[in-house]
């Protein structure tokens, strides 16, 4: 079984160190900084301040957002093996009744609990006081958002781990992380559009979509646009008329692909080194 004593010892292990250290305090309020700042100065540009609805926050929230949970889980678990092996308890903990399977889901459960806990405290208290001067009818569209917020979250975490199992160095695997965030949260959009243009616009929207779906910051936008009517205008995705098919419940079946493909891969890499 994977939940067993040691599991839920090395995910306590894991949590009481970041709370420790104050990570989770730190992200808490960064999200609780980003959310009011959101609220009232996102439309500035347009020379309008205040606080508006809640959707329209959450649709300006959500392009900063996909740009720091990325960076935020990919920092959280790319040296959790690395930190472990350049101190020698990697050895010692592995010598102990536990296997290399409870080994790695203790620690991605705990660096779960401590992401879900930071997140859910920071956009949740900022949500708390925005509904304080902008009423609780958003609150439901909120709740979409913080999901797809922890599942966002949980992917580059499961990504790190892997990339931290794959790598024995610690500024090998700091630089690679890098390099992932800013190839889903930057150069693959690039490259998308860079396409489009070469073709024209005659890419297709098959195509398009799939292209779209092989990155889960943008699966996480998707997400998010079909709840928030006005995150439409953010994309400019106007003019842009997806297959049926894409509905909230096909992208969360995506979105668990893409959190349990590197998870898989983590642990046999894992079992295959160690066990």
């Amino acid at each position: 079984m994977v939940f067993t004593e040691a599991t839920r010892a090395m995910a306590w292990k894991e949590l009481t160190d970041k709370m420790r250290n104050r990570w989770v305090l730190l992200v808490a309020f960064t999200f609780l900084l980003f959310t009011l700042m959101i609220a009232y100065f996102g439309a500035a540009p347009a020379g309008v301040t205040g606080f508006r609805r809640m959707e329209t926050t959450l649709a300006s929230l959500t392009s900063l957002v996909s740009f720091f949970i990325p960076l935020m889980a990919l920092t959280l678990g790319g040296g959790i093996i690395a930190d472990e092996r350049e101190r020698g308890t990697l050895e010692l903990l592995l010598a102990s009744p536990m296997s290399a399977t409870e080994f790695i889901v203790g620690k991605f459960l705990g660096l779960l609990v401590a992401m879900t806990l930071a997140v859910t405290v920071g956009v949740g208290a900022g949500a708390g006081l925005l509904s304080i001067k902008t009423g609780v009818e958003g609150m439901l569209t909120f709740v979409r958002f913080l999901v797809n917020c922890i599942i966002l979250g949980l992917i580059f975490l499961s990504i790190s781990l892997f990339v931290s199992v794959l790598l024995y160095e610690r500024s090998r695997v700091v630089a690679f992380t890098v390099l992932i965030w800013l190839f889903y949260t930057i150069l693959y959009d690039l490259g998308v559009i860079g396409i489009v243009l070469i073709t024209k616009g005659e890419i297709g929207m098959g195509p398009f979509t799939a292209l779209l779906l092989l990155n889960p910051v943008d699966v996480f936008r998707l997400l998010n646009f079909l709840g928030i009517g006005e995150f439409r205008l953010i994309l400019g995705l106007t003019a842009v008329e997806f297959p049926e098919f894409i509905n909230t419940t096909f992208l969360l079946g995506v979105s668990l692909v893409w959190l349990g493909v590197p998870i898989l891969g983590t642990l046999l890499l894992f079992r295959r080194r160690y066990q």
